[in-house]
């Protein structure tokens, strides 16, 4: 078996943090193996190096070996392990990319991903309790992520929001309905001339693929109309294209708007994605037909 790319991070206790030549001639004792030093958590001494390594545990002995010799070549004799680990390149690569930051959620997101009014997230407050973050002057804060797991997975079961009926014009239920089925890359079931109408006006996807490109004019169409309305029962939200989003689209208007339907909109709508079977078979009798 061919070696395999490992990076080793060996934590030592020190009793204070070696000067700044120390750490210097440290990084280059270890610098053939693309080292870095520095201050663990704990305010300890970490040390992180790559090697190529048959195994982990070849790895990892191998990497505790070279970092207590670097530490000895410097003096620091009295230096205890605390620990290490041993993860694969690809591993480190993964872990790198991820935001240093969690996506964080006040109750203006909350209001937006469960779809309800900002004076029904605050009294979502005591069912959030367990995802609080911190606790600031200016609201509670939690992560978007256990928000949005929260919206799908217990909103519709907390007592007093469980899904009541939406009274919807066929215009406000067809833009609804299109709107998701635009975001999920599938069809409306039995569609309208109101689904006509609300389908030419979604001009593509913008940003991250939930938000939707929207031209609502002319005026006398009711598609503006259908949105407020959607807007107010917390089924969708809305903003204006940014500078940088109007240069890199191929198409649009400048007043055009961007659409996110919230978990409240897409139960409503009620729209199902296609599975990929479905979707692979429909191309495949597409270029049947075309051949034809």
């Amino acid at each position: 078996m061919a070696p395999k790319s490992y990076n080793v991070r060996v934590e030592f206790d020190v009793s204070e943090t070696p000067s700044d030549t120390i750490i210097s001639a440290l990084y280059e004792d270890l610098a053939r193996y693309s080292a870095s030093v520095g201050s663990s958590p704990a305010g300890g001494l970490t040390v992180r190096l790559f090697l190529d390594a048959d195994s982990p545990v070849d790895a990892g002995t191998r990497g505790i070996e070279y970092a207590q010799g670097a530490l000895l070549n410097q003096g620091l004799y009295t230096t205890r392990m605390s620990g290490y680990e041993v993860i694969t390149e690809e591993e480190f690569d993964r872990r790198e990319a991820e935001p240093r930051v969690p996506e964080l959620a006040g109750l203006a997101e909350v209001a937006e991903i469960t779809g309800a009014t900002k004076g029904r997230a605050s009294q979502l407050r005591p069912a959030l309790e367990q995802y609080l973050v911190q606790e600031l002057a200016s609201g509670p804060v939690y992560l978007a992520e256990d928000v949005r797991r929260f919206a799908a997975q217990e909103y519709n079961r907390v007592r007093g929001v469980r899904r009541t009926e939406i009274p919807l014009s066929p215009l406000e239920r067809a833009l609804l309905e299109a709107l998701a089925a635009a975001e999920m890359h599938t069809e409306v079931p039995s569609p309208t001339p109101e689904h006509q109408v609300a389908g030419t006006a979604i001009e593509g996807v913008v940003g991250n693929g939930r938000q939707l490109q929207l031209h609502t004019s002319p005026a006398d169409s009711g598609l503006t109309a259908a949105l407020d309305t959607l807007i107010e029962h917390g089924l969708a939200s809305t903003r204006k294209l940014f500078k940088k989003e109007l240069r890199d689209l191929a198409a649009g208007h400048e007043d055009d708007l961007v659409v996110t339907l919230t978990i409240k909109g897409h139960r409503h709508a009620d729209i199902d994605a296609v599975p990929a079977a479905a979707e692979a078979a429909g191309a495949q009798d597409t270029g049947a037909d075309g051949g034809r």
